[in-house]
């Protein structure tokens, strides 16, 4: 299986940190680059075996950084999209069609997901087309909304209004199969070929497909725990709390999750985001190793009991 990574944007959304750097290259806080983060994902699915990236911005700022997975036998390379700062991602995925040539996922360069959703997604998905989405209570103007007729993509796009949208696509999509890959091909095609759609979005080929009859299946999956995306300020700031919580501990990423939930369940003000880190990098035992986690104000005798026996409810440790 080969995955098509779509990242030849500026990330203008992220200035003044992508200035002189590009959106895959940024640090998300614990010595990891989101590039870096998505591969590590990619190849932990252990499903996937060739990775395009599609490259504009700083692209030899990307091509530097992947020798080191070249070096280390992982099939990666780029393609170079040259019309990247007149152009949106639709002529991004344009270029890689000559790569189109076996079964193939595609997905955006600021989205992470678990390894699970690889895995996943390719066991269940049969001969088709498939979009991945999740669902939400409540949509939101930048969200890349879908309408759904039965189980199927009727249209998706952020212009769609709030109240109409059926779940949110979450940028990852499956072509599976000779026919509906050159059913695909053929649509990307015509897409490229039209001078309006030159500034759109790739997941626009979904809804001229839909339009003529193309069944367009889903694949749902649970957006909080499975999928994050780096598109404004606010993202970063989130992706990299969550992945603190999710990546600098022994635990599972379920256990970690709760833990972390458990905590700021307390409603101690003492207990913000940074201490549920540094406890769950270390899982402390005894009582003065939670206060050394505190920069400021230490816990009360009380207050480090209640700390310890949601780590002891999880971590299985004797403390």
């Amino acid at each position: 299986m080969k995955i098509i990574i779509l990242a030849a944007g500026t990330g203008s959304r992220l200035g003044p940190i992508t200035n002189n750097t590009p959106k895959p290259l940024i640090d998300l806080g614990y010595g990891k680059t989101l590039l870096e983060t998505q591969m590590e994902n990619i190849i932990g699915s252990k499903v996937i075996e060739e990775i395009i990236l599609v490259t504009g911005y700083c692209a030899d700022q990307i091509d530097a950084k992947i020798k080191k997975y070249q070096q280390e036998g992982v099939n990666i390379r780029t393609i170079y999209n040259p019309f990247y700062e007149v152009s949106n991602n639709l002529m991004s995925l344009w270029m890689a069609k000559s790569e189109m040539t076996g079964d193939f996922l595609i997905t955006n360069g600021d989205n992470i997901f678990e390894p699970s959703v690889f895995k996943q997604l390719i066991e269940k998905g049969s001969k088709g087309i498939h979009l991945t989405i999740t669902n939400k209570n409540k949509y939101y103007e930048d969200d890349m909304k879908v309408i759904l007729d039965g189980h199927l993509v009727d249209q998706v796009s952020k212009t769609l209004s709030n109240e109409s949208a059926n779940a949110e696509s979450v940028g990852l999509a499956l072509v599976s199969g000779e026919k509906y890959r050159e059913i695909f091909k053929d649509n990307l095609e015509a897409l490229a070929r039209d001078k309006r759609y030159i500034g759109k979005f790739w997941l626009e080929i979904f809804n001229r497909m839909s339009h003529h009859g193309v069944p367009i299946n889903t694949f749902e999956i649970e957006g909080k725990s499975n999928w994050l995306e780096i598109d404004f300020h606010g993202d970063l700031n989130e992706v990299i709390r969550n992945l603190f919580i999710r990546k600098m501990t022994s635990l599972s990423k379920e256990d970690a999750d709760s833990i972390s939930k458990d905590l700021m369940n307390l409603n101690n003000p003492k207990i913000q985001t940074e201490e549920v880190i540094k406890i769950l990098d270390v899982l402390p035992q005894k009582h003065d190793e939670v206060n050394h986690l505190f920069t400021k104000d230490s816990l009360s005798s009380e207050e480090v009991d209640a700390v310890l026996k949601i780590v002891k409810r999880y971590s299985n440790q004797q403390i």
